[in-house]
């Protein structure tokens, strides 16, 4: 569970789609002035405890702001 500092490109990309699929949450989180997107995640159908949260980031605006751009040049939005 973190607060994301800056995005780095990964030197290599994995190969192929993950297997599993899982639910991602989102919400708003207010600290002091500053406002946060947060992101959970959730155990797959297959985990032992399924649905249980499995991690959580928060993106305050400016790292939201990067990450658009990260998806518009990714999927050409």
């Amino acid at each position: 569970m973190a607060v994301v500092s800056y995005f780095v490109p990964m030197e290599s990309v994995p190969t192929k789609r993950h297997p599993t699929d899982v639910e991602c949450s989102f919400g708003v989180v207010e600290s002091g002035d500053a406002r946060l997107l947060q992101l959970n995640t959730y155990g797959s159908d297959k985990r032992e405890r399924p649905n249980k949260l499995s991690q959580t980031i928060q993106l305050d605006e400016e790292r939201a702001k990067e990450l658009v751009n990260i998806l518009k040049s990714t999927f050409r939005l």
